[in-house]
């Protein structure tokens, strides 16, 4: 199979944007899809992406950007599949195949409100040697209570496809609190080998950081400002799994909502039937759904 590359450098020059009341949210389609900016009046929920070109495996930690067609790492980019062994290209400076190759391509507008946007992208079997062509939608929403996605992938080829979906957005929060049951503890390539039970029931940014690879947590989570100012993350069970992420020092707290652990591929080939793997049949398409409910802070009382 021809192995074809992704854009040496993204242009997300040309952005777009949607309103409802005070809440505003900003998308470079031609970089990779991303969500570039996301407010209520002066308030900026993720840290804005002002960027606008950067070449592959280089991106800017700003903004949010769709995990498609696997969220998170793929050991040395090989997993077997039905019997098969498939060899991905990793980005320039990555040792494993990390995130798929969505964020790497330009989407375009499907269609577009005043509140609402649709991005497609619609990959050939190939791209960084993913043998499997699919289409992948981003639907965004904004209403009073704040914004929400639907991300759909569909399977345009002949044969099964493994998969997975995830967002990956950039909060200016400092602390997550949640409710989550179990924890895939990573090596130092961000790599588990399985799970443990545990309670985690905050994490923050910190000067060490930390890179948290979490299930069993309800779908709920929230995202505190000091301000103040709070995000309500809601997903529906799709998506099963979360990362929390942020490095040491930095000003982000990246909380996300993704189908699939890290490695999923070859931890379900091995008989994890916790990795979230999804398999898709020929033309089959499969959904996951959030809410970023923004909340102002709440007034004193008197």
């Amino acid at each position: 199979m021809q192995h074809l590359p992704v854009p040496a450098t993204l242009d997300a020059s040309e952005r777009i944007t949607i309103t409802s009341g005070e809440h505003q949210a900003e998308f470079a389609p031609g970089g990779g899809g991303r969500l570039t900016r996301l407010s209520t009046g002066a308030h900026e929920w993720i840290v804005p992406l002002t960027d606008t070109q950067w070449p592959a495996g280089r991106w800017p930690r700003a903004g949010s950007y769709p995990l498609a067609p696997y969220s998170n790492r793929i050991r040395d980019g090989v997993f077997t599949f039905n019997g098969a062994r498939h060899a991905l290209q990793s980005v320039p400076g990555r040792p494993h195949a990390i995130h798929g190759a969505g964020l790497h391509q330009p989407w375009r507008v499907r269609s577009q409100g005043a509140d609402s946007v649709d991005l497609v992208l619609e990959q050939p079997a190939g791209v960084l040697g993913w043998p499997w062509p699919f289409e992948c939608v981003q639907r965004y929403q904004l209403d009073a209570r704040g914004l929400s996605v639907a991300l759909a992938i569909v399977n345009l080829g002949d044969t099964p496809m493994p998969c997975g979906l995830g967002l990956h957005p950039y909060f200016t929060a400092e602390r997550v609190t949640l409710h989550a049951r179990r924890e895939w503890a990573a090596d130092a390539d961000g790599l588990p080998a399985g799970s443990k039970t545990v309670h985690v029931r905050e994490l923050r940014r910190s000067a060490s950081g930390c890179d948290t690879y979490l299930s069993q947590w309800e779908g709920r989570a929230t995202l505190h400002w000091p301000d103040g100012h709070q995000l309500s993350l809601h997903a529906d069970p799709a998506f099963a799994h979360l990362v929390v992420y942020t490095a040491g020092g930095s000003e982000f707290l990246c909380v996300e909502p993704v189908t699939n652990v890290a490695d999923a591929f070859n931890l379900a080939a091995g008989g994890e039937a916790r990795s979230g793997m999804r398999v898709l049949e020929p033309g089959a398409r499969f959904t996951a759904t959030a809410l970023f409910g923004l909340e102002p802070p709440r007034p004193a009382r008197s």
